[in-house]
Parts: C-alpha cells; sequence; structure tokens
C-alpha cells in the first residue's frame, strides 16, 4: 500500500497521510464547494516524485459533468498546479469524459439497462462476454444473457487499461450525476439508485485491491429538506446507508461556519471544512483549509489566520 499526500500538513493528518491506494475514498458536499479541486490537486500530487509525496505515476480523471471539463478548463486546472509544483507531471493526467451511466458501466465491462414501469424504475446489470457482444451486435438487439464469470473484470476495458500499473490513481468525479440523470427522483425509484451504486462501487474495490490503485470518487449530499443541516450544506452522503456499507474511507466536505469567516476576513468565504466522517481505526475529525484562488487547497496558520505562504 502506497499514500499520495494531498499537498497540504493540515489535509494529511486528515486522510491519515493521504489519499491510499488498493483503497476507495469518497468524497462528499453539496455542489460548487470544491470537490473538483480536490481531485485535480491529487491528481496533480500523484504524478509528483515519491520524495514529495507522490507516486510520479500517471493519473486516470473520469470525468461525467463534461459541461464543467471544458478544454479550456482543463488547461487551466493543469496550469494552476504546474505553477505551484513545478516538479508535477500534468501530461500524466488523462482525462476521460463519460457522458452517461451506460457508457460509464461498459468501461467496467458492465451492461445497465434501466427499465421503466409505470412510475417505477427498475435496473439490470449484465456481464457480457467479447462474444455475446458480438452475437447481440450481429444482430442489432440487447444481450439477452449473461454469466458473472470469475474473470469478469479482468476482460473489462478499464482493466486492460490499468494494468500495466502506470497510474496510480482513479478519480470518477461524480458518481451522483450520471445516475441522477438517468432515474428520476422519487421514492419508488430508490432501488434502482442503490442498485447501480452498489454494482459501481463493488466494482471499484477489487480494481484498487488487485492493480494497486488509489481510487478517489466523488458524490453529493442527500436532499433532505427535513434535516436540520441540509440549508448548510450538512447531510449524509447521496446514496445513504449503502454507500457508507461499502466506503469505509469516507470525506465530507462543508463551507466554513460564520464565525470562522468572519474572523479570517476578506476571502473568508472560501475556506472550507474537511470532515472525516469515517475511516477505520480513527474518530471523526474536522480541519479547516483555504482554497486558495488559482492555487488550490492550502494550510491555514493557526485557526482563521492569513494562509501558509
Amino acid at each position: 500500500m502506497a499514500i499520495i499526500s494531498t499537498g497540504t500538513k493540515t489535509l494529511d493528518a486528515l486522510f491519515d497521510g493521504g489519499l491510499k491506494t488498493k483503497v476507495v475514498t469518497l468524497l462528499f458536499g453539496i455542489p460548487n464547494l470544491g470537490k473538483t479541486w480536490f481531485c485535480f490537486q491529487m491528481a496533480a500530487m500523484c504524478t509528483r516524485p515519491v520524495k514529495v509525496g507522490g507516486l510520479g505515476k500517471k493519473v486516470l480523471y473520469i470525468d461525467t459533468e463534461g459541461f464543467f471539463f471544458t478544454e479550456d478548463t482543463i488547461e487551466r486546472f493543469k496550469n494552476y498546479f504546474k505553477k505551484r509544483w513545478p516538479d508535477c507531471d500534468v501530461n500524466k493526467i488523462e482525462v476521460m469524459q463519460v457522458e452517461d451511466i451506460f457508457r460509464l458501466g461498459d468501461l467496467w465491462g458492465i451492461e445497465f439497462e434501466i427499465i421503466q414501469e409505470d412510475k417505477r424504475v427498475t435496473t439490470v446489470a449484465k456481464f457480457p462476454t467479447d462474444r455475446q457482444k458480438k452475437i447481440a451486435a450481429g444482430k442489432s438487439k440487447k444481450v439477452k444473457h449473461s454469466e458473472k464469470l470469475r474473470d469478469w473484470l479482468e476482460r473489462s476495458p478499464i482493466w486492460k487499461k490499468l494494468e500495466s500499473k502506470d497510474y496510480g490513481l482513479v478519480i470518477i468525479d461524480s458518481l451522483t450525476i450520471p445516475i441522477k440523470s438517468e432515474i428520476p427522483t422519487s421514492t419508488q425509484n430508490f432501488p434502482a439508485r442503490t442498485s447501480l451504486l452498489q454494482i459501481l462501487l463493488g466494482a471499484c474495490y477489487p480494481l484498487a485491491r488487485r492493480l494497486d490503485l488509489a481510487i478517489l470518487i466523488t458524490n453529493h449530499v442527500t436532499r433532505n429538506p427535513m434535516n436540520p443541516g441540509y440549508h448548510l450544506g450538512l447531510g449524509n452522503p447521496w446514496g445513504g446507508q449503502n454507500v457508507v456499507y461499502y466506503v469505509k474511507h469516507l470525506f465530507g466536505l462543508y463551507s466554513a461556519l460564520k464565525d470562522e469567516r468572519q474572523k479570517y476576513g476578506p476571502g473568508g468565504e472560501r475556506l472550507r471544512r474537511f470532515h472525516r466522517y469515517r475511516y477505520p481505526g480513527l474518530d471523526p475529525d474536522i480541519k479547516t483549509v483555504l482554497l486558495a484562488k488559482d492555487r488550490g487547497y492550502v494550510d491555514l496558520i493557526g485557526q482563521g489566520a492569513r494562509p501558509a505562504s
């Protein structure tokens, strides 16, 4: 097991050194708070030399929110972190844009079917072999039968891409959007959403373990206006207890408290709190850092003091 530093002492302490390989880590929070900033910061750190906390390896960044990650945006992020850390190799960050849950499933060798039955949606997952796909394609029909064979993951496109072990980190930003966009929000559809989450999270773990990868996934907060903290951006990760069952390294991202922002002064709106929600052997904890303009997350000198140089 290797560790990728976050690039800040504060977050390294919270993450027990940084992101671990062979482990799936999930970061959740409300939209537009800085999850993507953290993802790209980790991507840049992964490409840095081992002596400064990186792995010196490639990164596969799977972007499911393509409306945000334009070519200009990708280059802008690369320039930010290349300026901050000249020894990072941003050319090793490969951004793959996956626009829906079907193509995301294809990467893992899973064929998803979403079936609308009156007001209820159900999902079916199949694990077809290449031969089954060819037969179905020849008849212009969907795969009818599929067995989940022992080597199904090794036959997937993502395994074939990563098996050389040139990659040290895989990022999925985010897992929420492709599922939400295909399955409408309603109580009777929760089981269908949960099924997709379970299958995808369950597929990430063996990939991380067998190929010695760190996998970082972003997720939204469950929308529940009955939760007292909902309007403050607080709450549970989208997917509820099913996510908690699957993910042992779980972190939340929140805005700083009002008194923290006021104490900091100008720029206080860029303070962020990272909450260690769940981590084996460690208690929950919260640390405050600054999302610095054009630099990413940086340490603070003391609580509410000016940012570290």
